[in-house]
């Protein structure tokens, strides 16, 4: 079977998906990088977590990762994983050393614009090779005809670290973004200047995209975007009512409707300290423009947006604030039915 590789939004009807795996999960070491991801306790170094609790999150994540591929195959789309990560890890550079944390989430180390599947350049050293276990479906798209391309290696130095004000909350030595800064809308993608991603990262994006395409920065939250605003659909969004107001909505986007989610349901988390807020509740995944994927347990999120004529799919969804991410995070859209289009 060729797999082909096309999307260039969040809402059009969803074909194929990249699926993460909670598989060899390792909590890495509280360096300087992770301190400036999640913004732990001041203990955070002090945390031991158990085996046998790592082993159940890991179970229980892979239990509601095989019922949410359940649902999306009885939607039509076909599920793809990665290879599992190896537990403990471990690598090195000249400058540092760091643990490969997992392969859950591709939406993070890989991003989808057109045919283009593109390894981000990512700030957190856990991080680093993060793309490694996604190689082999990256060799398939590669061959079916996809262009694949990864932006340059950071080096990731201690100064990295340190806010420059007027700038970003990532230094600009050299390009740095997740994937997940990203909001796709057709021609338009809106990149999230934060923690993860800085303005060097946007004009690095900018020129390999080409004229084809338009990237406007954007600061709406400290991090992925995904927590903060997703576009449903052309004319509608759903947006964060704590972290955002109307004026703050991106300018190009302020006439368009928009959902304002109440505070979600808080999950918990199975560690010392969650690795996410709460509102990795709102983290959805798109089956089409009129359908949702969300976690079952978000029930004042799935009536919001059955409210709004949005056909709301439950599914478990146990561990985001323990790892730190949620649906759209642990999930890449390798292809969606639809042509590049200009919304605004």
């Amino acid at each position: 079977m060729t797999h082909t590789v096309w999307s260039v939004n969040d809402w059009d009807p969803l074909e194929e998906v990249v699926l993460g795996s909670a598989a060899g999960l390792t909590p890495p070491p509280v360096d300087v990088s992770l301190k400036h991801f999640f913004e732990p306790p001041a203990n955070a170094g002090d945390e031991r977590i158990d085996a046998g609790t790592l082993q159940r999150v890991v179970d229980e994540t892979e239990e509601d990762f095989a019922l949410l591929t359940e649902t999306l195959t009885s939607a039509g789309v076909l599920v793809r994983r990665p290879d599992a990560t190896t537990v403990g890890r471990r690598y090195a550079t000249p400058e540092w050393e760091s643990v490969a944390m997992h392969a859950l989430m591709p939406r993070d180390c890989l991003l989808v614009i057109g045919d283009r599947i593109i390894e981000a350049p990512m700030p957190m050293r856990a991080r680093y090779f993060e793309t490694a276990p996604f190689r082999r479906l990256l060799r398939e798209y590669f061959d079916a005809g996809a262009t694949w391309f990864s932006a340059p290696k950071p080096l990731l130095p201690d100064e990295t670290y340190v806010y420059e004000p007027g700038a970003s909350v990532v230094a600009e030595h050299e390009p740095l973004f997740d994937a997940a800064n990203m909001l796709r809308c057709g021609a338009d993608i809106f990149f999230n200047v934060s923690n993860t991603g800085n303005r060097r990262g946007a004009a690095w994006l900018r020129r390999q995209l080409g004229s084809d395409f338009r990237v406007h920065e954007i600061s709406i939250c400290s991090d992925h975007v995904g927590t903060t605003l997703h576009i449903l659909r052309p004319g509608l969004l759903l947006a964060n009512s704590e972290r955002l107001t109307p004026d703050q909505i991106p300018g190009l986007l302020q006439s368009w409707k928009t959902i304002w989610v109440d505070t979600p349901e808080d999950d918990g988390y199975a560690f010392d300290w969650p690795r996410a807020s709460v509102w990795v509740g709102m983290n959805i995944l798109a089956l089409g423009p009129d359908t949702v994927v969300v976690p079952a347990n978000q029930t004042r999120v799935i009536k919001q947006l059955e409210n709004a004529g949005i056909t709301a799919v439950p599914t478990s969804f146990r561990h985001g604030r323990t790892f730190g991410g949620g649906l759209h995070c642990c999930s890449l859209d390798v292809r969606r039915r639809g042509a590049l289009e200009t919304y605004l």
